[in-house]
């Protein structure tokens, strides 16, 4: 599904954050990428995304058996850490998601109220985004990003600065989306229960990325 080959990325005239001879990926995995600040983990994100250029190498999403070189907009989705919000409701923020899907009457309504259930935001379906918590805004975004059934997401520290049950909420969306065949790759510093549920390690280390895949527990 991935294809990352000679990929190296850094800044200006600085020496490559890191180099990637290859990486094969097939996009079934709970994926925890792992690094020490200023390893290059948003930014090898935004690349698998395609909101970078990478200097050198090259990266290919296989998509319903296409090829093809990012951005792929609706089947890879990026979340930075502090998503952006559409200025209006709650409810307003799915059904903009909605119009972009071309559902319309009964059936927008009922997927938008669907989803503000499924991701705990119901109650607050006329509060203004842009007034929720911390946690409550990473669930809408999630929501936002669950109605385009994208096949993969990467999210960019999903619980950073939350508190333990914020983090408990978004985990559990995460795993959700994770099992109806969306597969993810987050960033996250720090260890959590949501890192926890990962089923492959990729660490950006010593300039280079280590990947680990545990079965039952074990390292193979």
């Amino acid at each position: 599904m991935l294809e990352v080959s000679q990929l190296a990325h850094g800044f200006d005239r600085q020496p490559a954050l890191w180099e990637i001879p290859h990486l094969p990926w097939q996009g079934l995995s709970l994926v925890h990428l792992r690094g020490d600040n200023g390893s290059g983990k948003t930014t090898f994100l935004r690349l698998l995304a395609g909101l970078e250029t990478p200097r050198q190498g090259s990266i290919r999403w296989t998509l319903g058996g296409t090829s093809v070189s990012p951005p792929c907009p609706g089947h890879v989705l990026y979340l930075h850490q502090q998503p952006y919000l559409f200025d209006t409701s709650v409810a307003g923020n799915l059904r903009y998601v909605a119009r972009w899907n071309g559902w319309r009457g009964a059936t927008a309504r009922d997927r938008v109220a669907a989803m503000l259930e499924r991701c705990g935001l119901a109650a607050h379906a006329q509060q203004r985004a842009r007034s929720l918590s911390g946690g409550e805004r990473m669930r809408l975004a999630l929501a936002r990003a669950w109605l385009l059934s994208p096949r993969v997401l990467l999210l960019d520290e999903p619980t950073a600065s939350l508190d333990r049950q914020a983090i408990a909420d978004v985990s559990t969306l995460i795993s959700s989306l994770h099992e109806t065949g969306c597969a993810v790759v987050l960033s996250a510093h720090q260890p959590s229960v949501l890192t926890e549920r990962c089923d492959e390690y990729w660490c950006l280390e010593q300039r280079s990325l280590q990947v680990s895949v545990f079965k039952q527990g074990v390292a193979v």
